[in-house]
């Protein structure tokens, strides 16, 4: 998906996220194990919060920490239930892209310790899912926790 205008996501923190026309989206920053949980990058009130995210991650101006956080808060501006808003925040928190702090030495060693170490499987995705139904993780939670019940970490 291409952007046809200039569109920004201004935070509550009052932090501007720009997505310029001519970006590409192609929704990769949301692991494909949650589409069949939540749906596709492209349909549903979290698809603009999506199209911010996927810039973002591509454009690694922002800590990824940051980024991901902008995510969740850019589904709950969408309408986005509170639950689905925390199962895809845990799902890009613990399998979505990670790079290196802006403005630090980007070697391939160093980036290649950010990556993703794999993609979720469903039954992860599924895992996560329940997680977040059973126990309504606080957002620091979600960043904190290591092991989800039925999901390996990371």
């Amino acid at each position: 998906m291409r952007l046809l205008e200039d569109v920004h996501y201004i935070a509550g923190d009052g932090r501007n996220w720009p997505a310029l026309k001519g970006s590409t989206i192609n929704g990769a920053s949301i692991p494909k194990a949650f589409w069949c949980t939540v749906g596709g990058p492209y349909e549903g009130a979290y698809r603009e919060a999506s199209v911010f995210h996927d810039i973002a991650c591509d454009e690694k101006k922002a800590r990824w920490q940051d980024v991901h956080r902008m995510f969740y808060t850019g589904m709950r501006c969408s309408g986005v239930s509170e639950s689905k808003s925390k199962v895809m925040y845990t799902a890009v928190y613990r399998f979505g892209p990670r790079w290196p702090e802006p403005g630090t030495a980007r070697s391939s060693a160093r980036m290649a310790a950010f990556l993703p170490a794999r993609q979720p499987t469903e039954a992860e995705a599924h895992a996560v899912e329940e997680w977040v139904e059973r126990r309504n993780p606080s957002l620091e939670e979600i960043e904190r926790t290591t092991a989800i019940p039925g999901a390996p970490g990371p």
